[in-house]
């Protein structure tokens, strides 16, 4: 939270553009109940060494909550925020691991979607949870 609001205070008085994603790992807790909490475990990990993997040095990725990230993207534009949020997402479902896992991603901008730390978030959460109800209408489930 404090890097978050340190980037607002810079983005307001360098008039930058950057990026909040906040990531929500889907059917975690099945994933618990059905395989173990070391499995899920190891898929919170996987889900960290992504989100390392995608983003750029200057970025900053936390754990925010639970089976919550949020990254900061330093200098992001909307398309490079949803570029990095579809890599991760493509790399998160890859087939070859089981149990099958999938991450649903909400993303603020600053300043259009928000002038504060807590609006970016609110915005970005927002945007998570219909991405994440959408993912269930369409059968998205874990294993």
């Amino acid at each position: 939270m404090d890097t978050l609001e340190r980037e607002v205070s810079r983005a307001e008085r360098s008039k930058h553009v950057f990026a909040l994603l906040l990531l929500d790992m889907d059917e975690l807790k099945a994933i618990n109940d059905k395989y173990g909490h070391l499995v899920g475990n190891r898929a919170l990990k996987r889900l960290s060494e992504i989100i390392k993997e995608h983003s750029r040095a200057t970025d900053l990725a936390a754990r925010y909550g639970g089976d919550e990230f949020a990254v900061v993207l330093i200098d992001a534009d909307p398309g490079m925020a949803n570029r990095i949020a579809q890599r991760i997402e493509r790399a998160f479902r890859d087939p070859q691991h089981r149990p099958a896992l999938s991450v649903s991603i909400g993303i603020g901008i600053f300043p259009e979607d928000g002038r504060t730390a807590a609006e970016l978030l609110e915005t970005a959460d927002r945007q998570l949870y219909k991405r994440k109800k959408a993912s269930r209408a369409q059968g998205v489930s874990a294993g």
